[in-house]
């Protein structure tokens, strides 16, 4: 097998490059991804990424964990199930995910194909998070993975903090509706052109309470572009 060389063996001193060197092979941010919202089991990744194989994702959670980005850690459940969780640096990676995402949003075909898992949708929420007025209450918003046999349902916190709408894992105090939904079907109304009353015709999205708050949350994703990528700071007579 030929040994694996990085960038710094190659000469180059570039910290992107030191980064890639550490994020850059195929599926490693995905696993990521999965784990910023919180810890998963080995058996949640196997499912959450799709198509990775299960000594990939072995081989990703162990170079993670070397370099420092990933921890294993036991749960507080009966059975002390261990769980990978993203180290505080590893979770800096939030912003890096958010960065491609809306760089990849003002590309020439912003579209997408496939489905988006929980977390990824609501990183998604977070990624183009919109200005949203104070008076909107908060809400309880449940999703699944319908292509998941009996999937799980996860929760999440929907919120106005300082003007802007936030997304968390939990579950509001008093939350003024729970909106329930498969994850992909929810993205959809969000970011596509499904029509909330269609989703809920179908069932993909239900509504348990008073309906208001989702009607003005949803135009608040539809109206808000991408934000802007910042300009080349390049000197154009360089001397």
């Amino acid at each position: 097998m030929p040994i694996k060389r990085n960038y710094a063996d190659h000469g180059d001193a570039c910290r992107a490059a030191y980064a890639l060197d550490l994020v850059g092979d195929r599926w490693t941010l995905i696993v990521v991804r999965e784990m910023i919202l919180g810890p998963k089991r080995f058996a949640d990744l196997m499912e959450a990424v799709r198509g990775i194989a299960p000594a990939v994702l072995s081989d990703r959670l162990r170079s993670l964990r070397e370099a420092g980005i990933v921890e294993q850690v036991t749960l507080a459940d009966l059975a002390r199930t261990r769980a990978y969780v993203l180290t505080e640096w590893g979770r800096g990676l939030e912003s890096v995910l958010a960065s491609l995402g809306r760089w990849y949003s003002t590309g020439p075909d912003p579209r997408t194909r496939g489905r988006m898992t929980p977390d990824a949708v609501v990183l998604a929420m977070r990624t183009m998070a919109p200005s949203a007025p104070d008076d909107l209450p908060a809400i309880a918003l449940r999703l699944y993975d319908a292509r998941q046999p009996d999937p799980p349902v996860r929760n999440y916190r929907l919120a106005v903090v300082n003007g802007i709408l936030t997304a968390r894992p939990g579950v509001p105090a008093d939350p003024a509706l729970t909106l329930e939904a498969e994850s992909t079907a929810w993205s959809e109304v969000l970011f596509g052109d499904l029509p909330l009353e269609d989703a809920e015709r179908d069932g993909t999205v239900l509504i348990h309470g008073d309906r208001a708050p989702v009607d003005r949350l949803i135009p608040l994703y539809r109206d808000t572009p991408p934000p802007p990528i910042p300009a080349s700071n390049q000197n154009q007579n360089p001397r």
